[in-house]
């Protein structure tokens, strides 16, 4: 099967990552192509290559005629038997043009819980023309969380076959390091002695790194004798305002990293208070490390989390309950240790298996 996968970049975002591991689990992606809609190399270009994929940069921008020609002379040129957008609504115009070319399997994966788009009357209207084109020429409309299909889809006939659940997939066993906590903090200069809070996640404005430092100021404040590391790609755009606060001595900002186990192990918390999400990459790989969670109470997030980590869950937005939580986990003595039935949900295998029987079945 000739198969096309549409991603909106190859810079280090949860869509990327999660199409490279899928493409990582299946091996064999010789007959396979990667459609990037944006032009620029990012981070994981050479990975991608390694991979074999065919990998080509076609830009297509929301409503815009010739990059549409384009698309559509491509798909046609290619014959491909998949197209599978990553794009949530703005899905539609490559649903549209490939059921224009009869492409049989036609597929939208929403992989976010909210549109990442300032409001507005143009916008809207262009966002509810798209998200009614993926709905009516997508043959499998996907998510990897219930909470983002009841957002992008509240109308939707709810015994609709195409619409279906698909966890992310993360290999436990690459979180079960050897490594001690103590070996890698000295490695990355972090005090030994510190209670380590830690966020991993590009520098995005659903993110909330405000809160975060706001969250850590106000626990040195406290007397915490607390530490921050900051992982993420395009994070060193927060050192005005780590400046601007005074943390800067106890504030480890590593940017983009590709050894996040090591990073997420040397940590006594992880603080998560997104204002929107798919479903985390990053919080269920801190999950599959063992180390406590506080987040924001979102449904996505919620949906994601084991049921006796709900009471370390918080509105993203306040932030002295963000500081009143750490607090208590950090003089707590429990071991908030994660069932491992739990993290079973999210195992690479099930997930990717399941992703790629959709992708192949015929």
């Amino acid at each position: 099967m000739k198969i096309c996968f549409l991603i909106p970049s190859v810079t280090s975002g949860g869509i990327e990552m999660y199409l490279l591991r899928f493409l990582r689990y299946l091996k064999n992606t010789s007959e396979i192509t990667v459609l990037v809609r944006n032009s620029e190399k990012g981070e994981l270009y050479e990975e991608y290559l390694e991979l074999g994929v065919s990998l080509k940069f076609l830009p297509l921008g929301y409503v815009n005629p010739c990059r549409m020609w384009k698309h559509y002379h491509y798909y046609k040129q290619q014959k491909f038997d998949v197209i599978c957008d990553f794009n949530a609504n703005f899905a539609g115009i490559p649903m549209f043009l490939a059921n224009l070319l009869k492409i049989p399997k036609r597929i939208t994966f929403y992989r976010q819980g909210s549109n990442h788009f300032n409001a507005g009357i143009i916008r809207n209207s262009v966002n509810g023309i798209m998200n009614r084109l993926v709905h009516k020429n997508a043959t499998q409309i996907l998510s990897n969380s219930q909470a983002a299909i009841d957002f992008f889809f509240p109308y939707r006939n709810l015994s609709d076959p195409r619409f279906k659940v698909v966890y992310n997939g993360v290999n436990a066993l690459d979180y079960k390091l050897v490594e001690n906590k103590n070996s890698i903090r000295k490695q990355l200069n972090i005090p030994l002695d510190a209670f380590v809070i830690g966020h991993v996640g590009r520098y995005d404005k659903a993110k909330n790194h405000k809160t975060i430092l706001k969250v850590f100021q106000r626990l040195l404040k406290r007397n915490l004798n607390g530490y921050l590391v900051l992982c993420g790609k395009d994070t060193e755009k927060l050192s005005p305002e780590i400046n601007e606060l005074g943390i800067k001595k106890t504030t480890l900002v590593l940017g983009y990293r590709k050894d996040i186990p090591r990073v997420l192990k040397s940590l006594d918390c992880f603080l998560f208070p997104s204002i929107t999400e798919g479903q985390p990459n990053a919080l269920i790989e801190a999950m599959n490390s063992g180390i406590p969670i506080i987040a924001s109470d979102i449904p996505a997030i919620r949906e994601c989390v084991a049921q006796q980590m709900e009471e370390f869950l918080c509105n993203p937005l306040d932030i002295e309950g963000f500081v009143d939580k750490v607090c208590r986990l950090a003089e707590s003595d429990k071991n908030y240790k994660i069932p491992v039935e739990h993290l079973k949900k999210f195992d690479s295998r099930l997930n990717f298996g399941l992703f790629n029987r959709i992708v192949h079945e015929k």
